[in-house]
């Protein structure tokens, strides 16, 4: 049972290891647009959609663009998303 449980934290620690040598965060085609004009938005409803977030939060400002995290390996939501705005002043007002 100990040799079991050793050889999975292993094998989690090389993976880890490997996905951190190919993370390259300059690179990534998901991050774009200005951080002072994007709203980090937490425990969102699994249920909620793209359309859903920006008829509640457009009402503060217009949105340039909404990007909702999914899992890479099921597609499911993960629970956040991110808001850009086209003006800071309107992520500020929200």
């Amino acid at each position: 049972m100990e040799r079991k449980r050793r050889e999975k934290i292993e094998r989690r620690q090389q993976e880890v290891e490997t996905e951190l040598k190919m993370w390259d965060p300059h690179n990534d085609p998901n991050a774009q647009g200005d951080a002072f004009k994007t709203l980090f938005v937490a425990r969102v409803n699994y249920d909620t959609t793209e359309s859903k977030l920006r008829r509640e939060f457009e009402v503060y400002g217009p949105i340039k663009r909404i990007h909702m995290v999914y899992s890479k390996r099921s597609g499911k939501p993960r629970g956040y998303a991110f808001i850009e705005y086209e003006h800071e002043r309107d992520m500020h007002s929200t």
